[in-house]
C-alpha cells in the first residue's frame, strides 16, 4: 500500500499483520529512515509499521455482524497454522515507497489463503486483492508521484547497512484502515491466533 494521491478517509477492512510489540523491528526502522530525505518521503511511525495480508471489503460493504463471522471462520481455519518467523533484511523500491522485503514469502501466503478462505465463505464478493509486490513493511511513504527513481537510489543506500531483524508471528488482526495524507492509520477489530486450540 502506498498512498500518494487520493482522498482521505475510511477505506473498509483488511488482514493485517501488525508489529507493535517488536522492539528491533522500530530500532532498524529508525536507523534506516534517519537516511531517508523527508523532503520527498513521509515517515510513518514505528508503532504504524504494518503488513498487509489481504482486503476483506471497502468501506460499509460489510455488517458488523458478517465481519464477526469472518473473524470467527478465521480463528477456525488459522487454529491449526503454526506461528512462523519472518526476516526483513533487505530494503527495496515499493514503486516509490521505501521498505522492508518479509522473508519467506511462503508462510505469509499460507497465512493470507487461510484469512481469505475464511473471508469468502462468509463473504464471496470480498474484493481480495493480490498484490505485485513481494509481502513487505513500508517504512516510507513518496509523498507526490514519479519518486520510484529516488526511492530505488534511498533503497540501495539503505540495503548495504541493514543487517536485518527476525519477528516471531504468532496471529493476525482484523483492522478497520483508514488513509491519512500520505501515510495509514487503522483499528483493530478482531485478533485471530495462530496454533489457536483452545
Amino acid at each position: 500500500m502506498q498512498p500518494i494521491e487520493g482522498d482521505t478517509g475510511s477505506l473498509g477492512h483488511y488482514w493485517f499483520l501488525t508489529f507493535e510489540h517488536s522492539p528491533e523491528l522500530h530500532a532498524l526502522t529508525k536507523s534506516c529512515q534517519q537516511m531517508i530525505d523527508t523532503a520527498y518521503f513521509d515517515l510513518p511511525p514505528v508503532d504504524g509499521l504494518h503488513l498487509t495480508l489481504d482486503r476483506i471489503a471497502r468501506d460499509g460493504a460489510c455488517t458488523p455482524e458478517q465481519l464477526a463471522l469472518i473473524a470467527t471462520a478465521a480463528r477456525r481455519t488459522c487454529q491449526n497454522l503454526a506461528p512462523f518467523t519472518l526476516t526483513m533484511e533487505r530494503v527495496t523500491n515499493l514503486r516509490g515507497a521505501i521498505g522492508f522485503v518479509a522473508s519467506p514469502e511462503e508462510c505469509v501466503h499460507a497465512l493470507r489463503d487461510a484469512l481469505r478462505t475464511a473471508t469468502l465463505s462468509i463473504f464471496p464478493n470480498a474484493p481480495v486483492k493480490d498484490s505485485a509486490s513481494a509481502p513487505h513493511v513500508t517504512i516510507a511513504y513518496p509523498m507526490f508521484a514519479g519518486l520510484a527513481t529516488k526511492a530505488a537510489a534511498t533503497a540501495d543506500r539503505i540495503d548495504w547497512a541493514v543487517e536485518g531483524v527476525v519477528l516471531s508471528v504468532a496471529e493476525a488482526v482484523m483492522v478497520a484502515l483508514e488513509r491519512q495524507e500520505h501515510s495509514y492509520a487503522w483499528d483493530v477489530v478482531a485478533r485471530v491466533l495462530l496454533d489457536d486450540e483452545r
